[in-house]
């Protein structure tokens, strides 16, 4: 895994990939991490353990989550399980920005590792706060393009369950929108030499991220209306018009189909900010 220089306001690169070296270089012929998982499959510290240590096998790509594509999809309803993932990316990571997500100790969720094992149909993801995993294996039923899901046992109070849903909701989500909104991806990054020293020997290659909506801005509407007679107060406050998947018709004979994103929009109330 290449270098990256860093971002403020996500947690440290060289961090991440210091756990996923951990675990990577741990396993070997002393330890089997996929007999292993075969023998426990529903605990979670051989779910995060392997998904890890596919992404760190893989070499795969970063991306950076910007904070307001994340607000956008969390405002959106989009249905995953009636739609299908054609699984372009199987394995990756995807570093959040600080603050967006919690975890159940209110502690910033810093990335989400994944991998898709399609010739066994098998997803395992898993999240970190930093000091905690939270992860899921998923099995992918043939033909019906849905997820059944198994938490590990050892997760097994409601609040752990419930912020796992919600997790890989928005997982799921960031997956979706790699696929029907493929300019937010990007797909090359710039090399650039930075001297951490006083010489030249103390120069270093490094790569800058990759990002999943860089340029995204949420929609915002003002609606200045005025008073026809309602009750002092009655104007509606800020609130979200949700975001949600068309399932649009196009080509000849508009025979074909693909997946639109209708983005969710801020309406003001008429205020002019937050």
């Amino acid at each position: 895994m290449r270098p990256l220089t860093h971002v403020q306001g996500y947690a440290s690169y060289e961090k991440i990939c210091e756990n996923i070296a951990n675990i990577y270089f741990s396993v070997g012929e002393n330890f089997d991490i996929e007999r292993a998982l075969l023998a426990h499959p529903k605990e979670s510290m051989y779910i995060s353990a392997y998904a890890m240590y596919k992404v760190g096998e893989a070499k795969c790509p970063t991306y950076y989550v910007s904070k307001d594509l994340l607000t956008g999809l969390m405002q959106s309803d989009l249905s995953v399980e009636t739609d299908t993932l054609n699984w372009a990316m199987k394995t990756g990571i995807f570093m959040l920005p600080e603050g967006a997500i919690l975890s159940p100790e209110n502690r910033s969720m810093q990335a989400i590792y994944w991998h898709c094992d399609s010739s066994k149909g098998l997803l395992y993801w898993a999240g970190t706060d930093g000091l905690s995993s939270f992860c899921r294996r998923y099995k992918l039923i043939e033909n019906q393009n849905r997820f059944s899901y198994t938490d590990a046992q050892n997760m097994d109070s409601e609040k752990v369950v419930e912020f796992n849903s919600y997790l890989q909701s928005i997982f799921l989500r960031l997956l979706l929108i790699m696929e029907c909104r493929p300019e937010y991806v990007e797909t090359s990054s710039a090399r650039v030499t930075i001297n951490k020293g006083f010489s030249k020997s103390s120069e270093k290659d490094y790569y800058e991220p990759l990002w999943i909506g860089k340029e995204y801005r949420l929609k915002r509407e003002n609606t200045n209306t005025e008073n026809t007679g309602a009750s002092s107060g009655s104007s509606k406050s800020v609130h979200w018009r949700r975001g949600y998947l068309r399932n649009q018709a196009y080509g000849e004979g508009r025979q074909k189909r693909k997946l639109i994103w209708i983005e969710p929009v801020l309406v003001m109330g008429g205020a002019s900010d937050l």
